[in-house]
């Protein structure tokens, strides 16, 4: 699993995805600082400072950046095999198609993380240029394993869209839609047990990030339903990797090991 992880990481290198990727999650922060230069004299918060930026940030990674942009590139990613039409000289390989899956979504988790540092690192750069006051170190620190744990969470969120999609050529692009349409609509549980289990909020309830400044919601997040949530995401993502199958239209003996089940 490791070598398919470095080999996966070798391709990433080389493709436009990577880019898109890190330019878009430049936007969140971005975006985030500029609303607060544009918005009228009277709406706009006096006292905005880094530890409000990271908010911010935090907030619009969860409902847009990030379930689009880990969807569109982990469907990319698998994508390219059918498009390069490279998969078929994978599928030879001694590695089940399952194993093979694993390692691209493996992959693209590992830089999923990677995207919401990324991101962070972003919005500290600009608090810098910007001169935003309170720009501490320590804050800096309470926000990475923050950004780290929900880079994981939204991943699992939205790992069965990507799975779902990868089992058809170029539908990680209606994937990433849906993604996006899932994370927008975050803003409508603001109570109860939908709030609680909705997967995007349970992805913040874990990190412990306050919504009511942004959603509306009062009172924090439970943790038990939040995390059965995201557990029942794993188990579907699980389901849907088990009943996977190399495509059809590949010549079963072209695809050698990867109709072993």
């Amino acid at each position: 699993m490791i070598t398919l992880i470095k080999t996966e990481f070798q391709k990433i290198k080389r493709y436009h995805i990577l880019l898109i990727g890190m330019t878009g999650m430049i936007c969140s922060p971005l975006l985030q600082f500029l609303s607060q230069l544009i918005m009228n004299e009277e709406l706009r918060d006096p006292h905005y400072n880094f530890a409000a930026l990271i908010e911010n940030t935090i907030w619009g990674n969860t409902q847009i950046f990030m379930p689009v942009l880990f969807t569109l590139t982990a469907g990319y990613l698998i994508n390219r095999e059918h498009t390069d039409d490279t998969l078929k000289n994978i599928l030879t390989v001694p590695v089940s198609y399952r194993r093979f899956l694993c390692g691209k979504l493996l992959s693209v988790g590992i830089l999923s993380v990677l995207f919401g540092i990324y991101s962070l690192i972003v919005a500290a750069v600009i608090s810098v240029l910007a001169h935003l006051p309170d720009i501490r170190f320590a804050v800096f620190m309470r926000a990475l394993p923050q950004m780290a744990v929900l880079s994981i969470c939204v991943y699992i969120v939205v790992l069965p869209i990507i799975i779902f999609c990868s089992r058809k050529p170029g539908l990680f692009m209606t994937g990433s839609v849906v993604s996006f349409l899932a994370g927008y609509c975050v803003l409508f549980f603001k109570q109860g047990l939908l709030r609680n289990i909705y997967p995007f909020s349970a992805a913040l309830t874990v990190i412990g990030f306050d919504t009511s400044d942004y959603a509306g919601t009062s009172g924090n997040g439970s943790m038990p339903p939040a995390l059965l949530s995201l557990a029942a995401m794993l188990l579907i993502s699980a389901m849907l990797i088990l009943t996977a199958e190399a495509p059809k239209t590949l010549p079963k003996k072209e695809c050698g090991s990867f109709y072993e089940k």
